[in-house]
C-alpha cells in the first residue's frame, strides 16, 4: 500500500532529517527550508500549467528566496523596508508579464502569485518560528512537526480500522471523521507532552500548549484537504515525483503549510496577552 510507505519513508528518513535540521536551527534549517519552498513552488506550478496557465517559475524562485531572508531578518528589518520591498516585487511581477509571448495574461498572473502566496509566505513562516524558539529556548517547531506527523499517522490508521462516515468525499474519498477526531487528539497530545517537560516555555502555559494542538491537528487536516482539491482539479495523484513513489514535496508538507502560519501567529498572540 502505498500510503503506508509513504509514512515508513516519513518515520525512518523524514522525521530523523527533520528533528536534525531543527536542532541545528538557522541558518541551517532556514536554508533547508528555502529548498523545500523552491521546489514546492515549481510542483505548484507544474500543477497550474495542466489548467492552462503559464506562471512565471524563475519570478517566483526569486520571491521564495526573498520571502525566506525576510522571515529570517523579520527581526532586524524594518516593516517599511519589507512592505516596500514586496510592492516592488508585485509590480515587476505584473510588468514581466508585459514581454512574455504567451496566453492568459491574467491567469498567468494570478498563478504566479497564487504559489507565491501558497508556499513561501505560508510556509517560510517556520523560519520565522524557528528564530522565536533559539531566542526564547523553546522547542515549538519540533512539536509542531511531531505533532502533524502523529496527527496524520493516527488519522490513518483509526480511519482505516473504524472509521465509516466520510468527511469530503468529493475531494478525498479516504478521510473519515473517526480519522479526523483521532488526528485531532493525537496533536493535542503532542503539545501537552511538550508542555509537561517545559520545551514550549513559561509564556504559554497549559492551556496555550492545548490551543496550539488543536491549531496544528484542525489547520493540518485542512491543508492536506485544501491539497487534494488542486490535485484532484490538475487530474493528477501526486503533486510530484521528487520522492519518487513517495510523491513530491507538496503531498509530504501539505499539513505544515496551513498549520505552521496559524501556530505562528497563535504563539505571537498567546505570548503577547
Amino acid at each position: 500500500m502505498k500510503e503506508l510507505q509513504g509514512r515508513k519513508f516519513v518515520l525512518f528518513f523524514g522525521i530523523p532529517f527533520g528533528v536534525i535540521c531543527i536542532l541545528l536551527g538557522n541558518p541551517y534549517f532556514a536554508i533547508v527550508s528555502l529548498i523545500i519552498m523552491i521546489i514546492g513552488i515549481d510542483e505548484f506550478y507544474k500543477l497550474s500549467v495542466s489548467k492552462g496557465a503559464y506562471p512565471d517559475r524563475y519570478f517566483g524562485f526569486l520571491m521564495t528566496i526573498f520571502i525566506a531572508l525576510v522571515y529570517y531578518l523579520k527581526l532586524s528589518i524594518g516593516d517599511d523596508i519589507i512592505f516596500g520591498s514586496l510592492c516592488i516585487f508585485v509590480v515587476m511581477g505584473i510588468l514581466n508579464e508585459l514581454f512574455q509571448e504567451k496566453r492568459n495574461a491574467l491567469l498567468n498572473i494570478s498563478t504566479t502569485f497564487a504559489g507565491i502566496l501558497y508556499v513561501p509566505v505560508l510556509l517560510g513562516t517556520v523560519i520565522a518560528l524557528r528564530e522565536y524558539d533559539q531566542m526564547n529556548g523553546t522547542y515549538i517547531v519540533l512539536a509542531l512537526f511531531i505533532s502533524i506527523w502523529a496527527c496524520d499517522t493516527a488519522a490513518f490508521f483509526c480511519g482505516t480500522w473504524w472509521g465509516r462516515t466520510k468527511i469530503f468525499p468529493r475531494v478525498s474519498p479516504k478521510k473519515t471523521w473517526v480519522g479526523s477526531i483521532s488526528g485531532l487528539l493525537a496533536s493535542v497530545f503532542v503539545f501537552a507532552v511538550f508542555s509537561r517537560i517545559e520545551l514550549l516555555g513559561v509564556n504559554l502555559g497549559f492551556i496555550g500548549a492545548l490551543v496550539l494542538g488543536c491549531i496544528s491537528g484542525l489547520f493540518g487536516q485542512v491543508g492536506d484537504f485544501a491539497e487534494s482539491l488542486m490535485k484532484r482539479d490538475a487530474g493528477v495523484k501526486d503533486s510530484g515525483s521528487i520522492l519518487k513513489a513517495h510523491g513530491g514535496v507538496l503531498d509530504r508538507f501539505d499539513s505544515l503549510i496551513f498549520a505552521a502560519p496559524m501556530i505562528y501567529f497563535s504563539v505571537n498572540f498567546l505570548t503577547k496577552n
